[in-house]
């Protein structure tokens, strides 16, 4: 539109040098109808060019400057006097862009280039030396045949803010696309990255070549860290591992953040398992060194799991599976370690994760019960009560005992529950001995850290023995002393103080088996110990272990503190037992752990028991019920 106005202009002002009329002929009424005419569509396009916000230049062929207008002589701040007969590449253009005054020179409009095609957009400068970005239409007016008759018509418009916005927009864009595919601390990729990295056909090929491994990475004890420390050296752990893993990475290869102290390195053109096992050995060395924090030092250690691309037919997918089974394994063996999946691994960890669907399904299925052994008070010669021991009836494995299923509750946080079903069959039980003629019957319980960091337990034990009709004191809740040890953030002490407040008796289970056993005696309020049965089984032939054993049953009863001698199986520990003035035992020698209807029978047939106990005639061939 303003190249048609300027066009008209042009050609209005040819016919004003042809046939030239003033403005008192045009008010007098003495020119012509068509120079009248003339004469309007001449202030018309004067008015157009003078108030338009567009800046124009026209030139002739050569670049030199014809004419601007009011809007250009701002734009640029130089005015049409100023600047008429120069080219424009010469003042316009920022120092260091501006041709050589012999270029300058021989510049000439090629009329038939893609020039006049689209718009285009340059930085220019103004004449107070600011720099703005200028949108430019060139465009050919032709008069006439020759090139004097042919100007070049340019308009120009300030598009800076537009040009600082789409900027700024795209670097927002750029930032929202690496925050989508990166972790805000670690600056690592993320698992949407890792994602469409394993769905590359870089990494497809390197797949089919088997030349692609993989190293999971754990940080050993990250929580420890951040609670002794605080987040904030949390964070700075996190950094040092992610830098030690960007340096072991290849060009092509990937490393990613998948967690909050999880990471996952894999590695291309790795065709061998000393290769894979020789980064990872690298970087366990790098990550351990030791990293400045404040005023002290913080150690870094990691357990990490490797997995080697062992056929064509594998997928990324699978590999990380199998480094993540490894790393399972590596937390096993201790931490600080590197552990290489093999097929029979595998297969342990796949019997593992079976076994923990099933225990699940176990849960919601009712396919546990309760086994009673039975304890033996020795100066009256009379069982007094059981140990409630959880069996778990499998559908296809038997029974089990706990020791093949515990470590699979504790890992799928199947724990306390568990827990509360062993309290409930356990009373349960305990109500069937003593509607079974034998009222004065007690019942130890097991319990786990899980249970005892549950506030509610103590008022669901509660109102499960009154339920029941059972008294507290008949309820000996048994702790392990590892428990006190590893509990973590349980607080033991206050846990064993609700259940005593309750009413019930807290005993401190496989007792020597920890750190500071005796310590232990003191630090809580407890009114049993339980020895534990590695140190019964060494009574016959270790007499120091005799003499420490004799040491804890003394200083137990001068804390009023009973002692349960358990795992006892020969009738030379039971007599060792006895002069030591033991006041509780079980044992196999005793009685093997039985089912509810089992012991109810056995206690028939065993109460009153012989006097003096022994177990000189094999359990086979004793009483049974």
């Amino acid at each position: 539109m303003l190249t048609r106005v300027v066009a008209l202009c042009l050609q209005n002002r040819r016919m004003q040098q042809a046939a030239p009329v003033t403005f008192e002929q045009t008010r007098t009424g003495e020119a012509t109808h068509d120079q009248t005419v003339w004469a309007n569509e001449q202030a018309i396009v004067g008015l157009v060019l003078d108030h338009t916000r567009d800046a124009i230049i026209v030139q002739d062929v050569e670049g030199h400057v014809e004419w601007i207008n009011p809007a250009a002589e701002a734009m640029f701040g130089w005015s049409l006097e100023e600047v008429r007969g120069y080219k424009t590449h010469g003042f316009i253009l920022p120092e260091g862009l501006r041709p050589s005054p012999e270029r300058l020179k021989a510049f000439r409009y090629d009329l038939n280039s893609k020039l006049f095609d689209r718009y285009h957009l340059a930085e220019h400068q103004r004449r107070d030396g600011s720099r703005f970005w200028n949108q430019q239409n060139f465009s050919v007016i032709d008069l006439g045949q020759k090139d004097g008759q042919k100007k070049i018509v340019i308009t120009c418009r300030d598009v800076t803010d537009q040009v600082t916005t789409e900027a700024e927009l795209r670097r927002v864009q750029v930032d929202l696309q690496h925050a989508a595919y990166h972790d805000d601390l670690t600056g690592l990729a993320n698992r949407k990255r890792l994602t469409e990295y394993l769905a590359s056909d870089m990494v497809d090929g390197h797949i089919r070549r088997q030349e692609i491994g993989v190293l999971q990475v754990d940080v050993d004890k990250f929580k420890e860290i951040n609670d002794t420390l605080g987040h904030a050296a949390g964070d700075a752990t996190l950094v040092h591992v992610a830098q030690a893993l960007r340096a072991a990475c290849g060009r092509h290869d990937l490393v990613c953040r998948t967690g909050g102290d999880e990471f996952l390195l894999v590695g291309l053109k790795t065709v061998s398992q000393d290769a894979l096992m020789a980064r990872a050995e690298l970087l366990l060395r790098e990550i351990a060194k030791p990293l400045p924090w404040k005023d002290q030092t913080i150690r870094i250690g990691v357990s990490i799991g490797a997995s080697l691309c062992a056929t064509g037919r594998c997928t990324g997918e699978a590999l990380i599976q199998q480094a993540d089974q490894a790393l399972y394994a590596a937390k096993n063996r201790g931490r600080g370690c590197v552990v290489f999946y093999t097929e029979h691994l595998g297969r342990v960890q796949k019997a593992q994760q079976q076994l923990a669907r099933d225990l699940k399904r176990a849960v919601t299925e009712d396919q546990f019960e309760i086994h009673l052994q039975p304890q033996l008070l020795l100066p009256a010669n009379r069982i007094t009560g059981c140990e409630a021991l959880l069996r778990w009836n499998h559908p296809k494995r038997g029974q089990l005992a706990p020791g093949a299923f515990l470590e699979a509750a504790r890992k799928t946080g199947l724990m306390a529950e568990i827990d509360y079903i062993s309290m409930n069959l356990s009373l349960d039980a305990l109500v069937a001995l003593r509607e079974n003629g034998f009222p004065d019957m007690c019942m130890a319980i097991n319990v786990s850290c899980a249970i005892l960091a549950d506030s509610n337990y103590p008022g669901l034990l509660d109102w499960a023995l009154q339920s029941r009709g059972l008294p507290a004191s008949s309820v000996c809740v048994e702790i392990l002393e590892t428990t006190i040890l590893e509990g973590g953030d349980l607080d033991v002490v206050t846990a064993v103080d609700r259940l005593k407040r309750l009413g019930v008796r807290v005993a401190l289970d496989d007792f020597g088996t920890g750190y500071a056993g005796l310590a232990h005696m003191s630090a809580f309020d407890i009114d049993a110990i339980k020895l534990d049965r590695s140190m019964i089984g060494r009574l016959d032939d270790d007499p120091r272990n005799r003499v420490i054993i004799r040491s804890i049953i003394r200083l137990c009863a001068l804390l009023n503190m009973k002692v349960i001698a358990e795992g006892v199986e020969t009738n030379a520990q039971l007599e060792i037992l006895r002069r030591a003035k033991c006041p509780l035992i079980q044992g196999f020698g005793l009685a093997r752990p039985m089912p509810v209807d089992a012991m109810i029978d056995w206690l028939r047939v065993n109460t009153p028991l012989d006097a003096p106990v022994t177990f000189d005639t094999p359990e086979a061939s004793r009483k049974q019920g």
